[in-house]
């Protein structure tokens, strides 16, 4: 199993529609292709965002994104993430113990 660390920092007049954005929309998105969403975080007064999905990406992580990129789901989203985000950093991790 491999996880993301995702971490944005959102415009902060924009913080409530994105956080539904992603609550309602890319996250059951994501599970719809066998993602896990482990945990979300956020902080408000600095547009801190932090989410880590996991998948088995079975072909590896660009694979298992790419299939989620071209997926319904994400095509059908109201409205594109990137209109809220002032930064993106992505990380791939891989897990050092347990299963």
């Amino acid at each position: 199993m491999l996880s993301q660390l995702r971490r944005y920092r959102v415009r902060t007049d924009g913080w409530d529609e994105f956080v539904s954005l992603v609550l309602d929309h890319i996250v059951p998105a994501r599970e719809a292709l066998g993602f896990r969403v482990e945990g979300v975080w956020g902080d408000r007064e600095d547009g801190t965002f932090v989410w880590i999905v996991s998948h088995d990406a079975p072909d590896g992580w660009e694979a298992i994104e790419r299939a989620y990129y071209a997926s319904p789901g994400r095509n059908s989203l109201p409205r594109d993430p990137k209109d809220f985000l002032l930064e993106v950093d992505t990380k791939v991790l891989e897990p050092l113990t347990g299963p």
